[in-house]
This record gives C-alpha cells, sequence and structure tokens, in this order.
C-alpha cells in the first residue's frame, strides 16, 4: 500500500482512457525505398554536421555509423521515435507545427549513417 507522503504518479497522456493508436501499419508503410539514391553530402551542410555531431557521440560511445549492424539499430530506434511523435501528434499532445518540426529534425537526424 502506497505511502500517504509518496508522489502520486503523472497521469498520462491527454485522451480517451484506453484509446490506442496502432502504429505498427504506419511503420510498414514508412520503410525506405532501397533504390532511391542517397543525396551527396556538401561541406557545410547542416546536414552534414549534424550527422558528424552524431557520429561523435557513437565514437565517444565505442561505435560507430559505419559499422553497418549500428546503423541498423539507429534506424530502427529513429523510427521508433517518430512513431512516437507521430503518436503525439495524433493524441494532441504536440499541435501541427510542433510535429512538422520534430518529424523535420529527427527526419535529417535519421540521415546520418548515410551521410558519414
Amino acid at each position: 500500500m502506497p505511502s500517504a507522503h509518496a508522489p502520486m504518479p503523472p497521469a498520462g497522456p491527454p485522451g480517451p482512457v484506453g484509446a490506442v493508436i496502432h502504429l505498427a501499419d504506419r511503420l510498414r508503410r514508412r520503410q525506405p525505398n532501397p533504390t532511391a539514391p542517397a543525396p551527396q553530402p556538401v561541406p557545410g551542410d547542416p546536414a552534414l554536421e549534424l550527422a558528424l555531431t552524431v557520429e561523435a557521440a557513437f565514437l565517444g560511445a565505442g561505435q560507430s555509423l559505419t559499422d553497418p549492424a549500428t546503423a541498423q539499430t539507429y534506424d530502427t530506434t529513429l523510427q521508433t521515435v517518430l512513431l512516437l511523435v507521430d503518436g503525439a501528434h495524433a493524441q494532441a499532445v504536440v499541435d501541427d507545427e510542433q510535429w512538422q518540426a520534430l518529424r523535420g529534425m529527427l527526419s535529417e537526424m535519421k540521415r546520418a549513417p548515410e551521410l558519414i
């Protein structure tokens, strides 16, 4: 039994109780097209600078996005984060402008292994 002085847990996201957003179908629809050519990085490009920053973080942890297994895990993680952001938008936790900004930043971040 909880103590009378224990903090109350957060109430959770807004929306109807028991509402479920099925995100697995969205993930399948968003699989990248393997035949699409990757854009070439340009020195000084913000996307390249972000990719180098992400790679530096991985190198600091003894890993690299040039390793195919690490790059795949990174991609899967960011796909999951994008699903989370989409769910937050669907539940009106973030508005359209916030959703677009977050998706844009995360989509650029997701390209890091291509640019390294």
